[in-house]
């Protein structure tokens, strides 16, 4: 990892969890008393450590996961389940408009100051951060040499990068297709490729996670997704999504399958209003969670919750704060083990009906495990904090919570130990990918 020497800045770690289940952080389902303050149990001795969990970390992995979080106060606890945005720099720190705007969020005058008493799980690159590849890279190890911990375990740095439309460092890197132009390739080699070829570019910047690719099936003409989506048809999807999440793991990069369970097949933006599922649940599965089933079959270690409604389970209710769609449907129906990621809490079916705090509070209620881009990240901390101490959120719930984060960040660790050298940048070979999908880089 590059270091550098810490550099003034202002950082604003903001933008944009009723109680229910609580499944072990193995995936197992149970159910364990609501009272319980203890973490969970490590597996018996005649478990292998190196067996697979199926959903990337071994069982060693977690293991070891459930040691580190055993000895995390609850405050420690509550900063692994959260990944705030980072706006990065700051041209006037003192009166900018942005500053002001953002005069509620939590601010610093260096990397070390912000992050020296908060143990995130992770970080949210915000495009308002981004500037170049240089740029992002100074800043994303700058991150790293701060906030990876304990025990070294890397930050999940993410950032919105799948191709055309949401691709967010552009500036010297290899210029992606969009999704559908893939997708129309029919060539799961070549999207798998891509998706490595990416991924290897965004690990030499350093980050750990990329919050792609997109498993909607847009059939609708739903202009959210559009060209997002890699098909119309869901077998199509399904193969492009599983080619393209192993291309991120070739790389060492954490893909996170997005929007569950399908942005495609309703109508209205999520950004602003509560679009709504009409279909039943058995409808959805054989039709829109097709892909998810897939990535998830595959192995995919982190599955983005939607804020859409799914009438047939809970009307009304966005499904990133359904334990009947996390609990019922993704976990129970699809047997997904890994780390469930909420989509943005500013978006305004979360920020603008429940707010910071009970956004937060009700998103690991309902079996998320890592909660994305609470607009004021030390409202989202100190709500979960005293929903835990007040018995609202089992103390239970968050340990399994932090302890899929921390084996997550240890599996990445693993896979990503190699970071590679920025000569990887728009690489003769990437620019021939993506001149074979049609896309000049």
């Amino acid at each position: 990892m590059r270091l550098l020497l810490l550099f003034p800045l202002l950082t604003g770690l903001l933008a944009v969890g009723c109680s229910s289940p609580t499944p072990a952080a193995d995936g197992s389902g149970s159910h364990p008393s609501t009272t319980s303050a203890s973490p969970s149990p490590s597996p018996s001795p005649s478990v292998d450590p190196n067996a697979p969990t199926g959903w990337g970390p071994t069982e060693g992995e977690l293991a070891r996961a459930r040691s580190l979080v055993a000895a995390m106060p609850v405050e420690q606890r509550a900063w692994q389940v959260l990944m705030p945005s980072f706006w990065g720099f700051r041209a006037d720190k003192a009166g900018s408009a942005e500053a002001a705007r953002n005069r509620d969020s939590h601010r610093a005058d260096t990397i070390a100051e912000a992050l020296a008493t908060h143990e995130y799980g992770g970080l949210f690159i915000k495009p308002q951060s981004i500037e170049d590849a240089e740029q992002v890279a100074h800043l994303a190890d700058g991150l790293h040499a701060e906030g990876d911990r304990p025990d070294g375990l890397p930050l999940l740095v993410s950032v919105d990068q799948e191709g055309g439309v949401v691709q967010r460092v552009k500036k010297g890197v290899t210029r992606l297709p969009p999704p559908k132009q893939i997708g129309r390739t029919g060539d799961a080699a070549l999207a798998r490729r891509i998706a490595r070829d990416n991924a290897q570019e965004m690990r030499a910047l350093g980050f750990t996670m990329l919050l792609a690719p997109v498993a909607d099936v847009d059939r609708v003409g739903n202009k959210i997704v559009a060209s997002r989506s890699f098909s119309t048809t869901y077998a199509g999807a399904a193969q492009m999504v599983t080619a393209t999440l192993q291309g991120f793991l070739d790389a060492g990069v954490i893909p996170v399958v997005k929007h569950f369970p399908g942005h495609g097949s309703v109508e209205g933006d999520s950004h602003h209003s509560l679009p709504v599922q009409k279909k039943t649940v058995d409808q959805l599965l054989t039709s829109d969670l097709i892909p998810f089933k897939a990535a998830i079959d595959a192995g995919v270690p982190a599955v983005m919750t939607a804020h859409i409604a799914v009438n047939a389970v809970e009307p009304g209710m966005p499904a990133s704060l359904s334990s009947g769609v996390i609990e019922g449907i993704l976990r129970g129906r699809l047997g997904f083990k890994g780390v469930v990621v909420t989509d943005s809490q500013g978006m305004g079916p979360i920020y603008g009906h429940y707010g910071t705090a009970e956004g937060a509070v009700r998103s690991l209620l309902a079996g998320n495990d890592l909660v994305l881009n609470s607009p004021d990240v030390t409202v989202a901390h100190d709500a979960i904090v005293k929903a835990v101490k007040s018995g609202r959120i089992p103390a239970k719930r968050l340990d399994d919570a932090a302890t899929r984060v921390v084996a997550l960040r240890i599996y990445q660790q693993r896979i990503g130990a190699t970071q590679p050298p920025m000569s990887v940048l728009r690489a003769p070979s990437h620019l021939a990918d993506v001149a074979k999908a049609g896309q000049r880089g």
